[in-house]
């Protein structure tokens, strides 16, 4: 077994005390409300609620170093300490509740006609149609991220994560293990076979060598935070950002126009003007242009 592998266990095995998980909890919800840090031992223990001082400076002793520091004056949670209460907070790994479709404005199927819908479902995000299956999206994010009682925030939820998402790997690290990210493209719908809710002339593919965390999609899709992209739609009044990262395919297509070498072409069209990408084996742009579009023959 790996050294790293070694240590990991050690670390979690940390975590199988339910003292030392309400140790971390109270030590993130101190600094999560602006309190004045480190905390003292005494106010610790108190937060706790573990009266016999043996037993609780041993399970914060364990925890020392690794995952607390210990300051003058008291304890704060160092950064691995820190990710591991943003984890338990997020309900990650305690709510698995789904949810009911919420429709999505403006999309359809372009299957049964049916209006588009969101929902929650084994943790990931999805969007398709909820009458006959069709499936656009799914990708996983934190039950916290959105409000039940509030279904339109799961969009806003999905939207941010794949952008987030989008943006680290684009930028070649995985946004979860700090992993290298490699960049594929693949023509005709490569593992997409289950997402039929658009014909997929390709598909660009990200994966962490480490963690094997992967992001694909339609080539159009994985071009949301190009620079060029993002300047066209805003000289045209539509911020990207500030838009649903799938609403760009009401405005692309894309074309594969070489395969020795595999170069795809995407066109982004507003009004009378078009985006010209052609994005090469490693989904890098390699060409970029502004033209006029072609106005159909009368």
């Amino acid at each position: 077994m790996r050294d790293g592998a070694d240590g990991s266990i050690e670390a979690f095995d940390l975590l199988s005390n339910e003292v030392r998980l309400d140790i971390l909890r109270a030590l993130g919800e101190a600094e999560a409300a602006g309190e004045e840090m480190p905390v003292s031992f005494t106010e610790l223990q108190r937060r706790v609620g573990v009266e016999d001082n043996g037993r609780f400076n041993y399970h914060l002793s364990e925890l020392t170093g690794r995952l607390v520091a210990k300051l003058e004056g008291g304890y704060e949670l160092k950064p691995p300490g820190s990710n591991i209460y943003q984890a338990i907070v997020s309900g990650a790994y305690t709510d698995d509740e789904g949810t009911d479709p919420v429709p999505v404005e403006g999309e359809h199927c372009p299957h049964c006609g049916a209006d588009a819908a969101a929902w929650y479902e084994d943790s990931r995000f999805h969007l398709g149609c909820s009458v006959c299956d069709n499936l656009v999206i799914r990708y996983a994010i934190p039950p916290a991220s959105f409000d039940r009682e509030r279904p339109e925030s799961l969009l806003r939820a999905g939207g941010t994560y794949i952008f987030r998402d989008q943006l680290s790997m684009r930028q070649g690290i995985c946004p979860y293990c700090s992993g290298t990210v490699v960049r594929e493209l693949m023509e005709e719908g490569g593992e997409l076979e289950e997402f039929n809710e658009r014909v997929y002339s390709s598909v660009a593919k990200f994966v962490c060598e480490r963690c094997g965390w992967s992001m694909h999609s339609g080539v159009p899709f994985a071009m949301n935070i190009e620079p060029a992209v993002i300047s066209f739609f805003h000289r045209h009044g539509i911020a990207i950002f500030e838009r649903y990262p799938w609403s760009i395919y009401q405005y692309a297509e894309d074309e594969v126009v070489s395969r020795d070498p595999l170069r795809v072409e995407v066109r982004c069209r507003i009004d009378e003007d078009v985006l010209r990408l052609v994005i090469d084996d490693d989904v890098t742009v390699v060409e970029s242009e502004e033209l006029t579009a072609e106005l159909p023959a009368e």
